[in-house]
């Protein structure tokens, strides 16, 4: 057993959140065990942690891949520190698998799981999923947002009120256009408080929003900066409404660009 491994005794990571599927995931959806083999591996081998939730979602497994066996199609993934909360994997009926390494989210689901012997210690074993899911952020869900009618995050720094457009949206967080002006005022590192995100169509979300990057642009319209933010403990209903909204963002772009 990893010191990493933990069990369901707190909050799960929100970076984890399962992914919505529907049809827009569809071509992400790897099914050669070859592949999915060389995800797995790759996990294991970069020693990303991985979520198992089971029980409906209302218990969770932190853990770390061990081993893969392309050949046999199988795999171990490391004992949890709570022999209840593994006790309880074992019986659920199914269990979701979910990491995002470098912000490349890969997710798959279980029924059978067993437990067996990895290295003189216990440890989970089971046969590769049928499908899995890797599905590039950065790809498909980093979306500019409608030049015409500008989404907003409205919120408050210091006693002072800020209203900023968006320049760009993902399940991660997002991208602010600001003005010089506002743009000295916003430093990395900076935690901003229950930001107000007015998404148009997609309604008004709160999310607390962390400054992680800042550059400059020059327009026409004078210097302004490019503000990454991401995302703090992002409700996974929040992240549902994120991901419906940027699909039907990304069906716009497409039927306008042909």
């Amino acid at each position: 057993m990893s010191d990493q491994a933990q069990n369901s005794d707190g909050q799960a990571p929100s970076a984890s959140s399962p992914i919505v599927e529907g049809d827009d995931i569809a071509q992400y959806r790897l099914t050669n065990p070859l592949e999915i083999g060389a995800v797995l591996r790759q996990l294991a081998n970069r020693g990303d942690f991985v979520t198992v939730y089971f029980n409906e979602g209302r218990q969770f497994l932190l853990t770390r891949i061990l081993e893969v066996d392309i050949r046999e199609r199988t795999f171990s993934f490391d004992w949890g520190g709570s022999e209840h909360t593994n006790k309880a994997l074992l019986l659920a009926d199914r269990k979701l698998f979910v990491a995002s390494p470098d912000g490349v989210k890969v997710q798959f689901a279980l029924h059978d799981v067993s437990q067996a012997q990895f290295e003189g210690k216990p440890a989970f074993y089971a046969d590769f999923p049928d499908d899995l899911i890797k599905l590039q952020r950065r790809e498909f869900f980093r979306l500019e947002t409608p030049f015409g009618r500008p989404y907003k995050a409205a919120f408050s720094l210091e006693g002072s009120k800020f209203e900023i457009n968006l320049h760009d949206l993902s399940l991660g967080g997002v991208g602010l256009r600001a003005t010089q002006q506002d743009a000295a005022k916003l430093e990395i590192g900076m935690v901003l408080l229950q930001v107000h995100l007015d998404l148009g169509a997609g309604g008004v979300l709160a999310a607390d929003l962390q400054i992680r990057s800042k550059r400059a642009i020059a327009t026409h319209m004078g210097l302004q900066f490019q503000v990454g933010c991401q995302f703090v403990n992002l409700s996974r209903s929040a992240e549902a409404n994120l991901q419906r909204l940027m699909a039907q963002l990304e069906r716009e772009r497409k039927a306008l660009t042909g």
